[in-house]
């Protein structure tokens, strides 16, 4: 039975006691008559919600239609409006009005920003904290930490939109997030906290000819600190770009010490394969679009210009439909409908990258310029053109991608049921950028999931946020505390075990997955090795004729693909978890050398102060002085910061610590997975011997058949010499010639015809034998590849028409199951047959001992008692030592029997591989 679902918003049945959205109801359920009464019957504080809505909407609209570039969404929104018109010309209901004046909103909306449409739709988060605590920014809509301001307000040079301008209190701790590794925002942002203007590359080289001094900003961002760390070529791909890991203190003051701190980490996070597939797609569409010489920038803003002034809102090729011509029919209003939310996906799908699309198109290749998120492999591989298939080959891809399986329908498949709500994902490589500004202003920056505008709780910021509001009065008092918070926060994204989101891959348990089913492969196919080799041992010991069965033994213990596959796994299993902890490693690194600034900094402050001179009293205090260093009523304002500093050390070496527990957990499946390779290594290497051992027993069959056929020609040899004599002198004298029998020619003529017709034979004979076939082969060939080609041809024509060719492979596949029933049958037959036999070897040998130890016993000698001793089969006579031996035997060969190549699900290994021993080789 159908599971029943509640009615709701978008629900065709009646649900006006049940809405779960007002906006959604309003707009999406409620008929045009309905929605004035809807609207009146509602409080004051809904219908303002659906104002700024419905104002949202429309501005959203305003945007697609008024992109700075030609978008996606932009022709979507084209397209809906088409498939819009068309689903209501069908099912004969009005049109919707797309006019000027449905395009914007009629009252001025907040929405509207500068000129700037990429800048002013970027949000950029800001947090303040003031003596440790949440403190609210004035003037920015929104409650602590959920305020933002738009990026064209944070790159404007105006004091009064740009909050990084405003001065701050001294104990204050301002943090300002860009959520792009965008380069252009970066040296934006550090000029307006400076108030200077960005620097240029010709400012630089003027600065250098006329030996002007850096300004501030400048000197932040000099090429040692900043475009000198990019460890990418000029013409590499676009995936390739990427920071160094760095972190070093900068003056930019020399009168002062430095304050400020520059931090560059790289740090694990995910995508959706979906996701990674629209990046990659419009990252390319951006790298055509490139101008490469004027005359194609001139092409491109004539042709954005004509797209602009086109009017895209009114549908061409759907005729209007006249008073009273009756609805089309039903199967074309299906096929509107189905158009029209088609296009509805499609307009979706765009809506959610247009942002980013918008992003990539201005700043790809600006100078400096745009940094994308990159997958596993391509951190790691940055010179190869596309990573696709290895990204593809991910351990977490494999595990969250749906497995393909005979489907026997929708409502009946539970796999189906479960793997439609899988979503394939993919390991991702971001960057963290983290500048500390004056010991008390913190700027990131790092991007979020493509396509990501509605909450994401996997979010690096959305996590902060959260530990943030979790977080005890006094956690963050300084700049270095959060910018440790944050950095924790970027490293700890696959390893909070707390976090229940399902949407978020579990890293560690998808690898540990993946190396126990390798693991257990890896075992399955040494038990297999281990049957198949005592098989072929027992048929060479009993010189049983080759058969199929043997055959089939040998072809299994030399086909080395499917350990050679599991190989491959193990490998590319290794190589993720490399890259992995390469990338820890280097989060190690940077985090050390922050640790090492922090307490540089604030070691100081950790200690009282001592007396100055001036207040030594006597002598004694002086000679006291250092026995009595610390000041007993120390000053409350330096206890407070020396209590900060404490509490900011402290965290450093918990966050250290944590990074630290994180290499030793991926160091451990790292070890796991060697372990499994190293074993499979040496299944192949036994399978190596016993080939050569296999080889060695043919070979030495074959001379034994070759010494058989020698002895055959030798006879025919004799034979052959004795009669050749004879027949040479029945030829002779058997000949028609005048000497011998009358006839008509001399033997000297015969002769003459005879010997050079005879030497010519044999020199051809001679050249068509050592001539390697050349032209015979040729010919061959020839004929062969003409036969072959109308045969082939003729038949195949024959059984595709006929349907013979799919009957024909319905027939193997069945003929394939029965294969594979008859391995597993027959091969858990002989695996039983061995294991009994063995039982009875084992019973044999005990029973042999039993008998000499009795008649030892009877003796009384030392002898019995020492051979006693030293009998491995005396504990299991007393103790239950040799029934539990038997058990054991019964475990391991109980279910081994499978067909060659397959891997049965019952097998079992006992651990290690000498367990087993080698007895079973030939």
């Amino acid at each position: 039975m159908a599971r029943q679902y509640p009615s709701t918003c978008l629900s065709e049945r009646p649900h006006d006691h049940c809405v779960s959205d007002i906006t959604t109801h309003y707009n999406g359920c409620l008929r045009a008559p309905k929605r004035r009464k809807f609207f009146d019957s509602l409080t004051q504080e809904a219908q303002n919600r659906i104002v700024r809505d419905n104002d949202k909407i429309a501005e959203l609209r305003h945007r697609l239609e008024t992109a700075q570039y030609d978008s996606t969404a932009g022709a979507r929104l084209r397209s809906f409006k088409q498939a819009m018109t068309q689903w209501a010309v069908a099912t004969s209901r009005p049109r919707a009005s797309y006019g000027p004046d449905s395009r914007r909103p009629s009252e001025p909306n907040p929405y509207f920003g500068s000129d700037d449409l990429v800048n002013d739709y970027i949000k950029a988060p800001v947090m303040y904290f003031k003596d440790g605590r949440p403190h609210d920014v004035p003037g920015l809509p929104g409650q602590f930490p959920r305020q933002k301001v738009p990026m064209s307000d944070l790159l404007a040079d105006d004091i009064r939109r740009n909050p990084i301008m405003q001065p701050c209190d001294d104990d204050v701790v301002r943090y300002f997030h860009l959520p792009a590794n965008n380069m252009v925002w970066v040296e934006e942002v550090m000029a307006r906290y400076y108030h200077e203007k960005r620097p240029q590359l010709d400012d630089m080289s003027l600065r250098s000819k006329y030996r002007r001094a850096r300004t501030r900003t400048e000197t932040l961002l000099r090429p040692e600190y900043w475009q000198g760390q990019q460890n990418f070529e000029a013409d590499a791909e676009v995936h390739a770009r990427h920071m160094r890991p760095f972190c070093d203190r900068i003056a930019v003051d020399s009168s002062v010490s430095p304050k400020n701190l520059a931090l560059f980490m790289p740090y694990l996070h995910w995508e959706t394969d979906r996701g990674r597939v629209k990046s990659a797609e419009i990252i390319k569409e951006v790298h055509k679009q490139m101008p490469r010489s004027m005359s194609e920038v001139v092409n491109q803003a004539q042709n954005l210009a004509h797209t602009h002034t086109q009017d895209t809102t009114a549908p061409v090729w759907v005729a209007p439909q006249e008073a009273g011509q009756p609805s089309l029919e039903r199967a074309d209003r299906r096929r509107a409908l189905g158009q029209l939310l088609r296009a509805a996906a499609a307009l979706s799908e765009a809506m959610d990258v247009h942002t980013e699309e918008q992003l990539m198109m201005r700043y790809l290749h600006a100078q400096p310029p745009l940094h994308p998120r990159r997958t596993l492999d391509q951190s790691y591989y940055g010179a190869l053109k596309s990573t696709r298939a290895r990204d593809r080959d991910q351990v977490v891809y494999r595990a969250t991608n749906p497995e393909p399986h005979d489907c026997i329908g929708m409502d009946e498949c539970q796999q189906c049921n479960e793997d439609v709500r899988k979503v394939p994902r993919i390991i991702m490589v971001d960057q963290l950028w983290l500048w500390i500004l004056d010991e008390k202003t913190v700027v990131t920056s790092f991007p979020r999931r493509f396509g990501k505008n509605r909450p994401d709780p996997s979010a690096i910021h959305k996590s902060l946020r959260n530990r943030i509001l979790d977080s005890l009065p006094g956690d963050i008092s300084t700049a270095y505390d959060l910018a440790l918070v944050i950095i924790d926060e970027c490293s700890r994204v696959f390893f909070d075990r707390a976090k229940t989101d399902d949407r978020k891959p579990n890293l560690i348990e998808s690898f540990a997955g993946a190396i126990r089913d390798l693991t257990y492969k890896q075992t399955a196919a040494f038990d297999q090795f281990l049957i198949y080799t005592h098989l072929a041992s027992r048929d060479y010991k009993r010189e049983q004729p080759s058969t199929a069965a043997n055959n089939s033994t040998q072809n299994t213990l030399l086909n080395i693909n499917p350990e050679g596959n599991l190989l491959k796994e193990v490998k590319d299993v290794v190589d993720e978890i490399h890259i992995m902890l390469r990338i820890k490693d280097q989060q190690l690194a940077v985090l050390s050398q922050l640790t090492k600034h922090i307490r540089h900094t604030l070691s100081p402050l950790t200690h009282h102060k001592k007396k100055p001179l001036s207040q030594v009293s006597t002598a004694w205090d002086l000679v006291l002085g250092d026995a009595m260093s610390d000041d007993p009523e120390p000053d409350p304002e330096s206890e407070i910061l020396r209590l900060k500093a404490q509490h900011t050390l402290s965290l450093a070496d918990h966050v250290l610590s944590d990074l630290q527990s994180r290499i030793s957990e991926l160091a451990s499946l790292l070890q796991i997975a060697s372990n499994t390779s190293s074993a499979l290594k040496d299944i192949l290497t036994l399978k190596q011997q016993q080939a050569s051992v296999i080889e060695a027993r043919e070979a030495v069959k074959q001379a034994q058949l070759t010494l058989k056929q020698g002895q055959s020609i030798m006879i025919f040899t004799i034979v052959t010499i004795i009669f050749l004599p004879l027949s040479f002198c029945v030829g002779l004298f058997g000949m028609n010639n005048i000497e011998f029998n009358e006839g008509l020619l001399p033997i000297a003529t015969e002769f003459k015809i005879m010997f050079p017709v005879s030497a010519a034979i044999t020199l051809i004979a001679f050249v068509f034998a050592f001539s390697q076939g050349v032209l015979n082969n040729s010919l061959v060939a020839l004929a062969s590849s003409m036969l072959s080609y109308v045969w082939n041809g003729a038949v195949t024509w024959l059984a595709v028409k006929s349907g013979l060719y799919m009957v024909g492979r319905e027939m193997e596949r069945k003929a394939r199951r029965l294969r594979e029933e008859e391995g597993r049958v027959t091969g858990g037959m002989k695996a039983e047959v061995m294991r009994r036999e063995k039982n009875l070897e084992r019973m044999r040998g005990v029973g042999s001992v039993k008998a000499l130890h009795a008649a030892k016993r009877k003796e009384g000698g030392e002898e019995g008692r020492r051979l006693e001793l030293l009998s491995p089969y005396t504990p299991g006579l007393e103790g239950g030592g040799f029934g539990k031996d038997v058990e054991m035997g019964e475990r391991r060969h109980t279910g081994m029997g499978m067909e060659p190549g397959h891997l049965g699900p019952g097998l079992r290994h006992s651990g290690q591989m000498g367990h087993h021993g080698h007895g079973g080789m030939i």
